[in-house]
């Protein structure tokens, strides 16, 4: 009678953890929306079934999962296969790249600081008496209504034979976008432990993360390789 008691109690602490495990992934997917969980569930499902598949042939999801954070934290990629091209091509044309990164709309390069100006986002800028690059980046409000924030790269040795070519670069430069969706479905699973806690206020602070040392986080907390949140961040995260 005591061995059944303590099979039902531990079926009913499996079912408990599952469904806490479903209402968290069923907040951040409702944060970051249906077509952009369309794309990631295509992105997770393709780097389990062809990258890690084609890495690590004789490891079962959870441990290829297992394997490849050992690797990145350890710095051990360099015999590492690469994503396929048709994940790849999907990420950047999808609206989730943009939940993720924002990118410049507009990049200009300031001979020196007399052409400058202070412009809405009322930041100043440093003078300088050689060229630099400045940026702008479009933000679309609930409402409809547009706002602008700016800028500013110094330090390089800016020749005008490379305008175009730094010009281009930068407009493909991604930032980490701190108000698109990606982050606000982060917060809402902040509570779903220590981990997703420690993790979204540090990308709230700092955006972009080291992948090796994301990777050693994930190790030290021991996070569940089966959960689906967890794949889904760590694809996000680490993948592209």
């Amino acid at each position: 009678m005591k061995f059944i008691k303590t099979f039902i109690f531990f079926i009913l602490f499996i079912s408990c953890s599952d469904k806490k495990a479903e209402i968290n992934t069923s907040e951040f997917d409702k944060v970051l929306g249906k077509e952009n969980i369309k794309t990631l569930n295509f992105l997770v499902s393709d780097f389990e079934n062809d990258f890690l598949k084609r890495q690590y042939p004789n490891l079962d999801t959870e441990n290829a999962y297992r394997q490849f954070l050992t690797e990145l934290r350890d710095e051990k990629t360099e015999n590492w296969k690469s994503i396929s091209e048709k994940a790849r091509n999907k990420f950047k044309v999808s609206d989730l790249r943009l939940e993720i990164y924002e990118f410049p709309d507009s990049v200009w390069i300031l001979k020196n600081s007399t052409f400058d100006k202070i412009e809405s986002d009322s930041l100043n800028f440093l003078e300088s008496p050689i060229p630099y690059v400045k940026s702008r980046y479009k933000y679309t409000n609930p409402d409809g209504t547009t706002e602008y924030s700016y800028s500013r790269s110094y330090g390089e040795n800016i020749s005008e034979f490379d305008y175009d070519s730094i010009i281009n670069r930068e407009m493909n430069s991604p930032n980490f976008n701190y108000i698109g969706k990606y982050l606000q479905a982060l917060e809402s699973i902040k509570d779903k432990g220590e981990f997703h806690k420690e993790f979204y206020e540090t990308k709230k602070n700092a955006g972009f993360l080291f992948p090796e040392s994301t990777a050693r986080v994930m190790l030290n907390y021991d996070i569940d390789l089966n959960d689906k949140l967890n794949r889904k961040i760590i694809v996000l995260e680490l993948a592209y």
